[in-house]
């Protein structure tokens, strides 16, 4: 029977995934490191890291934003614990009679409905050290822990914050005042008798920077896919580069080459006038498919390892490229998006420095149709 052949395709390289992870946890021997795999697990596709991770790593924790990504999780029967971290309606705890999550709480009202509807349950408390995101603030603490102590049903585990300036070296001093300020948070819960499993305040910029054994769990989001958090010319950003790999490759395929000549107009808007006489390819995929539209006119993709400008206005499920005479392509040609390779010039660092944005908005924004592929 013929196999059916997919326009693009998205490839993750699970080496590279284990090779990223125990660079992390070299960097860190006195914690444990916990891939976060929210976001379509950054792109890479949420059900394939998964796997990748039950099959080659043992961390004590799968780092997720939402119910919703934990349930579809645990429909794949996956192996390793799910930490939920982000916001979820208290009451969709009354849904099901047992949730096989933890849970993070910041608030009363979370609190409570876990108390009541998920007996057993474990939580990790989050602590707002100064993001001003989700997180009990220090003026809240005292009242917290007193609805806390009434929640017998519960089992507190862990205790956490968020560095919101961490991937910035220039900023230390607003990051030692978050580390400052949970610590101090921490003591008045421990003064009221709670001990904690886990203390976590890191992710991947503060992985690489922060050493305190005080700290014994590193959530590992960008860095694990293989990207530093930091800019390039900072002394981490050059470090992560060198050392880390990166998972994620994106492939598309000429659709159709013509010849056009000079005076036509490609695409949307006409953005591209043809000069002379030129070849054109027309690529399977477009904005719809996480090839950012600004990119218009002002990037290059690969075909046969050749540079191949883009042409005119990026369509939606389309991108027009300029064929150099140097190559013989042809229709069918496999033609690459995104580059692992961090020097080349469709790398998601090209991406970012072009589009003058963050590595992470370039990877989630891969549309979830795109068939993702382990290898």
């Amino acid at each position: 029977m013929a196999e059916y052949k997919t326009l693009n395709e998205i490839t993750v390289c699970s080496s590279s995934l284990v090779h990223n992870y125990h660079y992390y946890q070299k960097l860190s021997p006195h914690a444990v490191i916990c891939p976060v795999i929210k976001a379509n697990a950054y792109g890479h596709g949420l059900r394939e890291v998964a796997k990748i991770i039950d099959e080659h790593l043992s961390p004590p924790y799968l780092m997720v934003d939402s119910l919703y990504e934990a349930y579809e999780l645990s429909k794949l029967k996956t192996r390793t614990p799910i930490l939920i971290m982000g916001f979820t309606d208290p009451q969709n705890y009354a849904v099901w009679k047992k949730l096989p999550f933890t849970f993070t709480v910041y608030d009363q009202s979370s609190l409570l409905a876990l108390n009541q509807h998920q007996k057993g349950a474990k939580i990790h408390i989050k602590l707002d050290t100064g993001m001003c995101r989700l997180g009990i603030q220090k003026k809240d603490v005292k009242s917290f822990i007193k609805t806390l102590l009434e929640c017998r049903n519960l089992k507190v585990e862990g205790i956490y914050s968020h560095l919101s300036q961490a991937d910035d070296p220039k900023k230390t001093t607003f990051t030692n005042s978050q580390i400052k300020s949970f610590k101090e948070m921490v003591s008045i819960f421990e003064s009221a008798g709670f001990t904690f499993k886990y203390k976590h305040i890191a992710a991947s910029a503060g992985a690489s920077t922060i050493h305190d054994p005080y700290f014994n769990l590193i959530r590992l989001g960008l860095g694990f896919y293989g990207y530093s958090p930091f800019g390039p010319h900072t002394i981490p950003g050059r470090l992560d580069r060198q050392s880390l790999r990166p998972a994620l490759s994106f492939t598309s395929r000429i659709a159709l080459i013509k010849q056009v000549s000079p005076g036509n107009q490609i695409g949307y808007s006409g953005s591209y006038r043809v000069k002379q006489d030129e070849t054109i390819a027309i690529l399977t995929a477009g904005y719809n498919e996480g090839i950012p539209r600004e990119l218009s006119n002002r990037f290059s993709f690969l075909v046969k390892g050749t540079q191949c400008p883009v042409v005119g206005n990026i369509s939606m499920d389309m991108t027009t490229i300029k064929i150099p005479r140097t190559i013989n392509a042809l229709i069918g040609d496999t033609t690459t998006m995104i580059s692992p390779d961090i020097n080349s010039p469709c790398s998601i660092y090209k991406y970012a420095i072009t589009m003058d944005t963050i590595p992470y908005t370039i990877l989630t924004g891969l549309h979830p149709s795109t068939k993702r592929r382990i290898i």
